[in-house]
């Protein structure tokens, strides 16, 4: 228990005031697993005692050398914590240290950590990216949050002018939601391009005086699309760490076994702490140290090395390795020192730890690849609002099909998403400051623009029609996406269903109004009778989960009662963007923004590459992204920008591998056919080009369906 010396006593306190009870816990009878990284290195950061975590001495966690002189990436993910500054005698989580931090604490040890450790780790990705490529796995960042001391009273400090009281649950709550808020902040500012902020880490590893405190805080980790993470010690934690899931929320827990550090203790601890985290669902800590009493070593004359063998065959026996998310823990700086350890054998185990690291690395990352789509090419029709074009046939037709510069036609996209933010700038289909949100009354209109005749979804019918007749047929049916149009929280007028008034900051009642309207989607879809036309899926308007952030996932099995797939466009590093499968979505395409970057808004090249990077390493489609100023008779034209959106799909793979999705602004192609430039004509031609080689790429087959539950059939 790497706390022993410091809690202890607080623990057996505790332990005897509240005993573990008798209830059952779920049984999950699988370990636990992290969607978002494969192994969590625990770096210990912040106090003045701890290392200083330079790009050296981070180095040996980002890249491992071998003994044979080749260096491999090493950890994907990274624990940032810290529980005490010791020479201030300072803690940050109960029974650490005579003095309590205070708010001023906690924000000192933010900018340390960040300016630090995390720092540090961006900087020798950067270093490895240089040297050994791409990592298999984008590098992900944990921090710890400082746990709120009930006995601290009143002297933590003030939020809105009012000094917040320890002794309450609910002033420690807000002590805590402030962190989330703040740490989201200026994780952001410091515009990192090579670490990701994956989740937040609750820093006690029991829960004796914040019982009732960690669910809600873990509840508004969710609401700000992070992960929560925690790791229980071993004994006496069963109310605790058995209901990690179940009554405190956490996403990942991880137990540690705590065999490593006491001669006494058996093995049989070891392989019962795999059983029970396999029986109840948690990943499991590798654990070691090389200070303190128990030390790894191997030349060290009282050496622990093989209670760390111990682990390691025991991790192999009981699948661990195969089928569990592992967060290792090496003291202060154990990697450190193996790294800069004479001995052979500590290097030989150090080797091994890597070989294993790297091999459970390879299997989640070749999971993690661009999707494909029963649509491979779903371009984005903007309609509806007051302020667009009526979408007729005529208007479709450079949408559906394209006129080569030799004369020769071609079909163009295979789906359609028609989607609408607004009626008239004021009347919001999604949530916008300022603004309550449409009622049912404007839903209808929506749908009746929709559904109208000989404009939308029948013009485009109509087109294809008669374009069949010019060209022949396409050899696919085409598909279209309908919008979910969103309920905005604090709508308490939009309106009634079966004689209730719906008030959205109700989610029964936000579900309620989106059941309705899928419903009327589907139903005038299937009455107007489309020759030319199947639904495909219902698309999820908003860009990130700001203000419905339990909404989709709660939406998701209905649409897939429905036959539909369920799909999402987030803006660059949108909120939620790497958990999109976990909010029930079937597939997610990144938007780079980098098409509207002008030389007073700059967005740097290098996003293009990012977003592309992330995307495929948290399985997401991309967006290629164009508008009216891509023509190149605009003034201050922006066509390089889309040449630039065609390179980088072409270096990154994305052509080749990935359904894509395309804005094009409200009818970019119809201006490129009015303005036939040669310009326009050429980069037409090529990009024409790109997606009729993409109806006859294998790879990008269409699909039945990404979702096991989903019932849809292809025609």
């Amino acid at each position: 228990m790497r706390l022993r010396n410091y809690i202890t006593a607080t623990i057996t306190f505790a332990a005897s005031v509240l005993a573990p009870s008798a209830e059952a816990y779920t049984e999950f009878n699988r370990y636990g697993t992290d969607p978002s990284t494969s192994d969590l290195a625990l770096i210990y950061a912040g106090g003045e005692q701890r290392p200083q975590w330079t790009v050296d001495e981070i180095m040996p966690y980002v890249i491992h050398t071998y003994s044979d002189g080749h260096k491999d990436w090493f950890f994907d993910s990274f624990l940032v914590l810290e529980f005490a500054n010791s020479p201030k005698d300072l803690g940050f989580q109960n029974g650490v240290g005579r003095n309590y931090a205070t708010k001023a604490d906690w924000e000192w040890l933010l900018d340390r950590q960040l300016d630090g450790a995390v720092t540090s780790i961006e900087q020798a990705v950067s270093i490895g990216k240089s040297t050994l490529g791409e990592p298999r796995m984008r590098h992900k960042i944990v921090m710890a949050m400082p746990a709120p001391i009930k006995a601290q009273g009143k002297n933590w400090g003030e939020l809105n002018g009012k000094v917040l009281d320890f002794d309450t649950e609910e002033d420690r709550f807000q002590a805590c939601k402030w962190f989330v808020t703040e740490l989201i902040k200026r994780f952001k500012n410091k515009n990192f391009k090579n670490v990701d902020l994956t989740g937040i880490y609750w820093l006690e590893e029991g829960l004796y005086t914040n019982d009732n405190v960690v669910p809600r805080v873990n509840d508004w980790i969710y609401r700000n699309c992070l992960r929560s993470y925690w790791i229980p010690y071993y004994a006496n934690n069963e109310q605790f760490k058995f209901n990690w899931h179940d009554k405190y929320k956490f996403d990942v827990a991880y137990q540690q076994p705590n065999y490593f550090f006491e001669r006494s203790t058996p093995m049989s601890q070891l392989e019962a702490a795999c059983d029970e985290s396999k029986r109840y669902g948690l990943g499991l800590e590798m654990e070691f140290e090389t200070q303190g009493t128990s030390r790894l070593q191997h030349d060290d004359p009282d050496s622990y090395y093989d209670r760390l063998v111990d682990y390691i065959n025991v991790f192999k026996k009981k699948g661990v390795f195969e089928e569990a998310a592992v967060a290792w823990y090496s003291g202060t700086k154990g990697f450190l020192d193996l790294a800069r350890s004479k001995d052979a054998k500590n290097h030989e185990i150090a080797d091994t730890m890597a070989s294993i690291v790297a091999r459970r690395q390879a299997a989640k990352a070749a999971k993690a690849q661009y999707p494909t789509n029963a649509i491979r090419d779903l371009a984005l029709i903007w309609q509806g609002a007051l302020r667009r074009i009526d979408w007729t046939p005529e208007q479709f037709e450079p949408y559906v099909a394209h006129t080569f510069g030799d004369g020769h036609k071609d079909w163009l996209f295979d789906g359609y998403l028609f989607l609408e933010g607004d009626i008239d700038g004021k009347i919001r289909f999604i949530p916008w400051s300022g603004f309550e949100g449409a009622n049912k009354g404007h839903w209808e209109w929506y749908l009746d623009r929709l559904f109208e005749k000989g404009k939308s979804l029948d013009a485009l019918d109509k087109c294809i029609g008669k374009l069949k007749n010019e060209i022949g047929d396409p050899g696919f049916r085409h598909k279209v996406v309908l919008s979910q149009l969103i309920p905005v929280p604090g709508n308490k007028h939009w309106g009634q269903l079966n004689g209730k008034d719906l008030d959205f900051d109700v989610v029964d009642d936000q579900l309620a109004a989106c059941h309705w309207f899928i419903n009327q989607l589907i139903d005038r879809f299937n009455a107007a009778g489309y020759e030319n036309l199947d639904l495909h899926g219902i698309y999820w308007l908003d860009e990130s989960f700001v203000d419905n952030k339990y909404l989709p996932q709660k939406l998701s099995p209905f649409i897939h009662e429905k036959g539909l797939e369920f799909s999402w466009i987030p803006y660059f590093k949108a909120r939620g963007y790497e958990r999109w499968q976990e909010e029930g979505f079937d597939i997610a395409y990144m938007q780079p923004n980098y098409a509207f970057t002008t030389p007073t808004n700059p967005v740097p090249a290098k996003q293009l590459d990012e977003a592309c990077d992330i995307a495929r390493h948290y399985g997401l489609s991309l967006e290629f992204e164009c508008d009216h100023y891509s023509l190149s008779q605009t003034p201050n034209s922006l066509q390089h920008n889309m040449w630039n959106y065609i390179d980088a799909f072409e270096r990154n793979g994305v052509w080749d591998s990935a359904a894509i999705a395309y804005y094009t602004g409200s009818k970019a192609f119809i201006e490129m056919v009015e303005n036939p430039s040669p310009g326009n004509r050429a980069i037409m031609d090529y990009f024409a080009k790109k997606i009729v080689d993409r109806r006859s790429n294998p790879k990008l087959a269409p699909a039945s369906c990404c979702k096991k539950d989903c019932k849809k059939t292809e025609k």
